[in-house]
Parts: structure tokens; sequence; C-alpha cells
């Protein structure tokens, strides 16, 4: 005998939500269903499908089972049953009926609320209660419910008819979909609709696509605020103005049946982010103001988009499609599917709620000389984020272009190249320093500048490694090299990293600043024990080192006192052991914002997003910076 606290068989049979008491007793196994099963010496029949669209309004309990209950032979007890589908149990009355509700939260459950038609195994149970003490006597052999759970019928597509578009209930120009998907799994359906030009408020109805033509079967505002009516029983939906928005976007909840419009104004960039960097490191993509954005980037795996840096605030994920391509949803689907290691021209439309993505095997510059036929093949350089070449370029017309074709090209301006833009130009014959920005949180961009013979690198040497290390600066192309490093003592310059041929040391100036010569002898200056920023040009042939101060700010929301790190010989890194809280941070130098490093902890970027800690405590931080790959950090928990 099982005791638990006492409830009324009364109170029982009212009961509408789902009872734990009785979730210990295990399923029978499931023999092929009779029409009638067993249930000790009484029977439960099975009742015909049951239809719960078709039930009449107010109606709360609706039949499930005929129960013809086994005898009892102690008057003291009372029967009450409970209908037991799974590990769950649900009241049931002794005409074997359940709440409607009740019915429809189980079908919905288990299949959704596809208004089809189930199949459910349960069986009945009956319990003789005495006010205080209650025992199980009888389980009936499993039987099949078959009901149609409650839904209002989803159309596969619906279309705005309003003031945007004449009234014309046959227009579909302004269409709401869900991306093609289960409309019982996706019931949100939207579109964009365009602000008015004089600002004016905005009116329409929802005509389903059966009903295009049919003004009888629109869907229309409800007296209550974001909710609608179908069968036109209600009025129009009404966009009052808002002065900044472009565009509005309206979302129906077609099981719900709920709405909402919400002002759409596009920002200059879009993010996409995912398992490339380990979910850390934001690639932006730049707009055109109309909702369209894209650039090249190196993707591997899955990734989604977000409309902010340095938060995932209604991001996007996939709606429908695959790696290639489909629609987004902000109503936090899955990731886009993975896709392989390499570069693609990522494309994304925010009016209509795509995404596409094309493979990238190669970016070169056509036209030179005007042979349209040959391409030049620009390299990747990964310090820089960058595709260049050094090149003879012939004086006229030119442009850049992916994949050895013309579906992806881009032209423009130097400063601002936008797909299919018009041919570029150089004035003058001559060698050149390409490079092509695809990426960066800036308008597609390139630099075109006559090369002069400068390497990619130049090298310091000196006292802090022994004279035997050589540490890269890295150039721009155009003579001007930089690196951040720390200094302790005497030091030069040297073009090659193996050996001391044509190096560089000072012919006027100081420890800090001063003119370079190949000729002369000496060392360049004699630094105090520090970080430096160290730039030359050897255009100029200057050189300038900037002490640095370098450290973590942002701890524990601190967004004005740094913790400054100090540097570490062995190690070769920058280093603290610090409290840190969790949230946000980021590295930076003086104390100020012109050098700074964010992104992922192994992958640190000039500007990069926020790092963080979820957990407070004491932490070991290095930070590492290279200028022949990747500045990284480690944070470890002490």
């Amino acid at each position: 005998m099982k005791k638990f606290m006492y409830i009324a068989a009364a109170a029982l049979l009212g009961l509408t939500a789902c009872t734990e008491d009785y979730k210990d007793w295990k399923l029978q196994e499931q023999p092929t269903q009779p029409a009638t099963v067993t249930f000790g010496n009484g029977t439960v029949t099975e009742v015909a499908s049951i239809d719960l669209n078709a039930i009449p309004e107010g109606q709360e309990m609706i039949q499930v089972a005929s129960i013809a209950a086994p005898s009892t032979t102690d008057a003291s007890y009372k029967p009450v049953y409970t209908l037991d589908i799974g590990e769950n149990s649900y009241p049931l009355d002794e005409q074997g009926q359940i709440s409607v509700s009740e019915l429809q939260n189980i079908l919905s459950n288990l299949y959704g609320r596809k208004p089809v038609e189930r199949s459910v195994t349960a069986t009945v149970s009956m319990w003789l209660d005495n006010g205080t003490t209650a025992v199980k006597t009888a389980t009936s052999a499993p039987f099949t419910i078959k009901a149609t759970p409650q839904a209002p019928v989803i159309e596969s597509a619906y279309y705005i008819t309003g003031t945007v578009n004449g009234w014309n209930n046959s227009d579909t120009t302004y269409k709401l979909d869900n991306g093609g998907a289960d409309p019982y799994e996706k019931p949100v359906f939207s579109t964009l609709i365009p602000a008015t030009e004089d600002g004016s408020k905005i009116e329409f109805k929802v005509t389903p696509e059966s009903g295009l033509g049919d003004w009888s079967k629109c869907l229309t505002a409800s007296d209550e605020e974001g909710k609608f009516l179908f069968d036109n029983a209600g009025g129009n939906i009404v966009i009052e103005p808002d002065k900044d928005a472009l565009f509005y976007r309206v979302e129906f909840n077609m099981l719900e049946q709920t709405y909402k419009v919400t002002s759409v104004g596009f920002a200059e960039f879009i993010y996409e982010i995912g398992n490339e960097s380990g979910w850390g490191e934001p690639h932006a993509l730049h707009g055109n103001g109309q909702g369209q954005y894209n650039a090249v980037i190196y993707l591997n795996g899955e990734f989604k988009f977000k409309p902010n840096k340095d938060n995932w605030d209604g991001d996007w994920e996939k709606a429908s499609g695959d790696g290639t391509g489909g629609t987004l949803t902000a109503d936090g689907g899955p990731n886009v599917d993975g896709v392989e290691a390499g570069f693609y021209f990522v494309e994304v439309d925010l009016k209509a709620m795509t995404y596409k993505l094309t493979a990238v095997s190669s970016i070169s510059i056509i036209g030179n000389g005007g042979d349209w036929n040959t391409d030049i093949e620009l390299t990747y350089n990964e310090n820089m984020k960058c595709w260049e070449a050094r090149t003879a370029l012939a004086a006229g017309e030119f442009k850049f272009r992916a994949n050895h074709d013309w579906a992806i090209n881009w032209g423009g301006s130097f400063e601002d190249l936008t797909q299919g833009g018009a041919n570029l130009s150089v004035a003058e014959t001559g060698d050149y320093v390409i490079r092509l920005f695809l990426s960066d949180e800036a308008p597609a961009h390139c630099t075109v500048a006559r090369d002069y013979g400068f390497p990619d690198f130049i090298y310091e040497i000196g006292n802090e490694g022994g004279w035997s290390t050589s540490h890269p600066l890295l150039g721009n192309g155009q003579g001007q090299y930089e690196g951040i490093y720390y200094l302790d003592g005497e030091f030069k310059f040297k073009p090659n990293a193996d050996n001391w041929d044509g190096d560089y040391e000072r012919l006027s100036g100081d420890d800090l600043q001063g003119v370079l010569t190949p000729d002369g002898s000496g060392n360049v200056g004699n630094a105090a024990a520090g970080m430096y920023k160290i730039n030359v040009d050897l255009a100029a042939m200057t050189y300038q080192l900037t002490a640095l101060t370098i450290g973590i700010i942002g701890n524990g929301g601190d967004w004005e006192n740094d913790i400054d790190l100090a540097y570490n010989v062995e190690a070769g890194c920058l280093e603290v052991i610090t409290e840190l809280a969790a949230g946000e941070f980021k590295f930076r130098a003086n104390h100020g914002w012109d050098i700074n490093w964010g992104g992922s902890f192994d992958n640190l970027t000039q500007d990069g997003a926020n790092l963080s800690v979820t957990e407070a405590g004491t932490y070991k931080v290095q930070l590492f910076l290279s200028y022949t790959g990747k500045h990284y950090c480690t944070v470890t928990k002490q």
C-alpha cells in the first residue's frame, strides 16, 4: 500500500495539470492494440478518433476511453482513476474523461501542434482511496488514443495588402514566409515593408495564399494589442511612423495569433562569428545602406551572424538551407551548417533575410595593360589580413575578381570598392605593391603604391636578446615598419634575420629617435629596460621609439583603471597574476585606446571584441605579441 497526501476524488477529477504522484509505475509492454482491453475483472474500451478542433466552445472535458470498472469489496474506499502515458499520469474521471486542455498539452508535447491525427499509447490505473490512504489495485493493458491537436490551419505563405500596394488584394509583392520550414515547427512568418517617404502611417491586412482576391479570409487586428483575428473579423493593422526607420519588419506568429512590428535602420556593418575563431573573433561584413552585406571571410565549420560586434543581442541563425545558402531567423534557430576550411564570399540580405556563400579559390587582378584575359594572382597576408601582390602594372585600367570569373568582382575607388564597381586605374607604368582588404571593419578597399623594393620585414636586434635574437618589424610596402618589443640596452636594425649585411646604425639623434644610415658604425640607441613601440621609416631613413605600459582594462566593469603587465624575459611575454571578476576585459597600451587588443585568446587583433572570463578568481595572464604570426594570450586560473 502506498501512502500520499490525501486528494479528494472530486478534486482530483477537476485537476488539469499533470500530477507527479503516480510517476513511478512502469508502463507495461505494448501488445497489439485491441479495441477493448482487460482491467482487472473490468475493461477499458477505446473511443472513436478525437478532433480537438471540432470541440464545441466551452466544453471542458473529453472522453478518451470507456471504463467498466473492476469490482471492489471495501465500500470505505472510493475508486479514483489516472490515465498513464509514459512516466506521466493525468486525472481521469469515472466516465474516462480528461480535460480538453490536458489532452491538447499531451499531444503538443509529444508531436507539436500540427493538426494531423496522432496515436498515443496509454493505460488506465484504478486507485482505491479512503481519504487518507490510496492503493493502486489495477492497471489496464495498453490501448490507443487517436486524436488531432487543436491548431489553426497555417498556409505556406501570406501577403501584405494595404497602403503599401494600393490595397490590391491579389498582389504578392510583400510576402510573409518562414523560409519554407514546417509552419507548425516555425510558425513565425515575416517580411520587410519600406517606410513611407512622407513619414505617414501604414495600414494593412494580411491575405493568406488561398485567399488572394478574397477579403473574407484576411487576418486583421484584434482589440487586444498585438493579437490578430482570422476571417477578416477585425480592423486594419496600423504601423505608426518612426522617423529613423528605413523599413518595418512585420512578424506574425500563426500559432499564437500574435504579431509585432520592428523599426529597421540598416547599420554600416554586421558580423560573422563562428568555429574558425573558436567563436571569439567577429568578422565585419560591410553594408550598402539597403540591407545587403558582404565580405570575404575565412571559415571553418559552423557560424552565424549578429548585428553587434561586442554582444550577441539579436543574432541571426539558420531558418532553412545549408552551408551554401538559405534563410535567416532572429528567433534562436541553429547555427549555419559547417563548411570546409577556406575563404568564402559571404553575402547577407537583411531585407530578404537570406545568406549565400561562394567558395573563393583565388583572388586576382584582371585587365592589366588592357589584357582582360590574364589574371595576376594575389596571395593572402595573414599578418596584415589582406590579399596582396608585388607586380608590374601598365598605365591603364584593371579590377579585382574572385575565381577567375566575373560573378564576384570589385571596382569603384581605391577607398571604397563595391561589387561590380567601375574599373580602377594607375596613371604610370611601374612596379607596385597592391594590398586588397575585404574583411576589415571598413568598406572594402585597397592600397596601390609604387614598389620601391622594400621587404616585408626588417629586424631589431640588441642587448635584450644577447645580440642573437632578431625581432621582426612588419612593413607596409612603403618602407614603414612597426613592432612592439621589450628592449634593455643597446640595439640596431638590419634587413635580414640571419645575417648582418646592410645593417642600419644611427647617423644622428638620440636613443629614442633620429636618422639612420647603412654606412655607419655603432649601435642605434641605448634603451632603458621596458616595452617599446618601434617605428622605422626606410623611405625617410628615420627611427622612433615610444615607451609603452601595457595592461588589462575592464576588469569587473572597471574601464577606468588598468592592471599593468610586467615583461617576463624567460617566457618572452608580458604577464601578471591578478584577481579577475567574471566579465569582459581587453589589453591596451599607455592607458589609452590607440593601441588595444581583443578578439579571442588565440587571435588578438587591434580593436578586437572584448575578451571575458566566466568565473571570478585569481588568474595568471600572459600576453604574447608576434609579427610573423598571431598575437595571443593565455588566461589560466590559479
